[in-house]
């Protein structure tokens, strides 16, 4: 998405916990991950970036991976860092510099609610939902840091559904 993000959220991803009655005392239980929610508030970049998902990208750029039957999925990353110049959540972050990536894959844009106030301003809010992990049992989502003193965060490679990360 081509715009600056005013607001972010993420929920679920959670796990349950059942407390079950034995002879002995109560066991834990622990269910399966909730699905993961995403919701993203964005304002237009330029005058061409009304298109929120797909905005100044060719085909061959479009960060996304079409299934005729699902639909399209998508990875979203988040990076907050420290170092200089960095175009994309996706970069490498090297040298002393500090990074934290949250990476999301096999995500649905669900919703898409467009609204516009009385100063002409443009807003979108994108609503991107995944279960937290796909039918091989691995996970749909990734968290990756970065101190003063580890080395290289290396840069996420290009995303298929069969490449997550």
């Amino acid at each position: 998405m081509q715009a600056k993000t005013t607001a972010l959220n993420v929920s679920g991803g959670d796990f349950d916990l059942e407390g079950i009655e034995t002879f002995g005392g109560k066991i834990a239980r622990l269910s399966s991950r909730n699905d993961i929610e995403i919701s993203l508030d964005g304002v237009p970049v330029g005058v061409g970036d009304f298109d929120w998902l797909f905005a100044n990208q060719t085909s061959a750029t479009i960060t996304s991976s079409t299934t005729s039957t699902t639909g399209t999925k998508y990875r979203i990353a988040f990076l907050w860092t420290d170092q200089t110049g960095v175009s994309s959540a996706t970069s490498s972050i090297t040298g002393t510099n500090q990074a934290y990536r949250n990476i999301y894959a096999d995500a649905y844009c669900t919703g898409m609610e467009k609204s516009m106030d009385a100063g002409d301003k443009l807003s979108a809010t994108l609503t991107f939902k995944l279960t937290s992990e796909d039918t091989g049992g691995a996970a749909n989502f990734k968290f990756e840091h970065k101190d003063t003193t580890s080395g290289t965060m290396a840069a996420t490679p290009a995303y298929t559904t069969v490449a997550k990360w």
